[in-house]
């Protein structure tokens, strides 16, 4: 994969998010088809997104490093997206 896209934040912030990853099957389990719906875990589908942004209330975000999950819902995918931080 290799996604670029800007989202508008409900409060009107703009946010850039580019991101690259895998989808592929996990064995034993077909990938969906379009129009199907998976979980997480049905397939390894991961990306790692890099967020940019100007706007002063998520500028936290353009420090960030991290990984996602995902899944297909019936309006496309949904992806659970984790931070990565020193513990």
């Amino acid at each position: 994969m290799d996604v670029r896209a800007t989202f508008e934040t409900d409060d009107g912030a703009l946010i850039y998010v580019q991101y690259y990853g895998v989808a592929r099957p996990e064995v034993g389990r077909p990938m969906a088809q379009p129009g199907e719906t998976s979980d997480y875990g049905d397939a390894y589908f991961m990306t790692a997104p890099r967020f940019e942004t100007g706007d002063e209330r998520y500028t936290w975000l353009n420090g960030l490093v991290c990984v996602t999950e995902g899944k297909l819902t019936a309006q496309g995918v949904a992806y659970r997206v984790y931070a990565v931080v020193n513990d």
